[in-house]
């Protein structure tokens, strides 16, 4: 499984950038986002700015920006 940030412009919501999340933080990113489920870390979350800002912590890279809408998706 694997994580990524993906930033869409708010204006037009197409794709501005994504960024990955190394595999090695899967177990802060499930107390980040509260998943208790087994399937719970397979959807698309929009996030919001404290989730935000713990991801721009955890990973070690600024990303945050008013110009985007934020969601933490997964890939298999």
């Amino acid at each position: 499984m694997k994580h990524s940030i993906r930033a869409f412009y708010k204006t037009t919501e197409r794709l501005a950038f994504r960024i990955g999340i190394p595999a090695e933080h899967f177990e802060q990113l499930r107390e980040l986002m509260e998943w208790k489920e087994p399937d719970d870390p397979i959807y698309e979350y929009e996030l919001s700015h404290e989730q935000i800002n713990s991801l721009e912590v955890l990973i070690g890279t600024k990303f945050d920006s008013p110009d985007y809408l934020f969601f933490l998706s997964c890939s298999a």
